[in-house]
């Protein structure tokens, strides 16, 4: 019997909607930041003179990662204004589900929202290389690459979609991996279990590519799903969150499989963006970046804290070899190669930043 531990934050239900126990189906702008804060920058721009309330949507709860990084940037952007611009931030998924308000912000009555990168999917192709698995070979070779050129590239690339966003930059959102009653150490383990899975197709393929029956399953039904023993194991969310969702409670193990790097782009209406005097971009632009170096000091401290919360509450966690994983699921990138706007080119690009970090 595990303990039940309660542990500081809680993670409320995101809306990633789709039927229970559905199977697995298909379902910005130049930006200024590379992700990182602005270091060099000592002075703030002067202060237009002009007043903005803005808000922001997020659909996970007050007290969790995304949430601390909005608050901050909120705080700076009021600071750094002079108390021009006001953000409410909007968690706890208050005004919808991801794809709710990337509708809202696309339209231009919602200000600014947050996302797992999957969600934008069906509005742009740009961040659909983040769905690839082991497409890097550990998180902190991730965010170098990140940092070094790929955020301000994908939010380059988004912008010349023109959905209607202006990517300000991404947050740290952790990695997937897989929760579950059956010890998973080798891809031959997951045969034909039954793998809670985002919508994402691409991910869906990639827990089809280990054997796995992937089944798409509501957020909030998944606490129950694996309670009544409809589904095996639960994957498409990270650490964080499946702590959060309290799925510990219902799993005896989490294998670290990481097969996906899921950044959280945060993204404002683009007409909003343009309308902005050059200083008040300076504006938000900075407090954002500064904003991510917090969030992301935040994010490492909370999944270290929630880990052992859970393995207080008996929960095993298996490392794996990420290389049989990584080769167990190669199928995916030869059928996905040329869709959805997935290039060889950029994947080798990618993948050779990596391999030097």
């Amino acid at each position: 019997m595990k303990k039940r531990i309660r542990f500081t934050a809680l993670v409320a239900a995101t809306a990633m909607t789709v039927g229970l126990l559905a199977g697995c189906g298909g379902a910005q702008n130049s930006s200024p930041t590379a992700g990182t804060a602005d270091e060099k920058a000592d002075s703030t721009p002067a202060a237009s003179g002009e007043t903005y309330n803005w808000q922001v949507g997020n659909v996970l709860a007050a007290d969790q990662p995304w949430d601390m990084g909005l608050q901050k940037f909120a705080e700076l952007l009021n600071e750094y204004s002079d108390g021009r611009m006001t953000l409410t931030v909007q968690s706890g998924g208050s005004l919808g589900s991801e794809i709710e308000m990337l509708e809202a912000v696309q339209m231009g009555t919602l200000d600014f929202s947050i996302l797992s990168t999957p969600s934008m999917s069906g509005f742009a192709t740009s961040l659909n290389y983040f769905d690839l698995p082991y497409l890097f070979h550990s998180t902190d070779s991730a965010w170098a690459v990140m940092d070094e050129w790929l955020a301000e590239d994908r939010m380059e690339a988004l912008e010349a979609e023109g959905a209607g966003f202006h990517g300000l930059g991404f947050y740290d959102n952790g990695e997937y991996m897989i929760a579950g009653n059956i010890k998973i150490e080798h891809p031959a383990d997951a045969e034909g279990q039954r793998i809670r899975a985002h919508s994402s197709q691409l991910q869906c393929d990639t827990l089809a590519a280990l054997g796995a029956n992937p089944l798409s399953v509501a957020w909030g039904d998944i606490y129950t799903s694996l309670q009544q023993g409809t589904i095996d194991a639960v994957s498409g969310t990270t650490l964080t969150n499946m702590y959060g969702g309290k799925f510990y409670e219902q799993t005896d193990y989490i294998t670290m499989t990481k097969q996906h790097f899921i950044p959280a782009p945060v993204v404002m209406n683009e007409d909003l963006w343009q309308s902005l005097s050059d200083e008040d971009k300076e504006i938000v632009t900075k407090a954002f970046n500064e904003s991510v170096t917090y969030q992301r000091e935040e994010a490492k401290k909370y999944a270290a804290d929630a880990k052992q919360v859970m393995e207080d509450a008996g929960v095993e966690f298996i490392e794996i070899d990420a290389a049989e994983f990584a080769d167990a699921t190669k199928s995916v990138y030869d059928s996905w190669v040329g869709k959805d706007g997935i290039e060889q080119d950029m994947i080798d690009k990618i993948q050779a930043s990596d391999a030097e970090k």
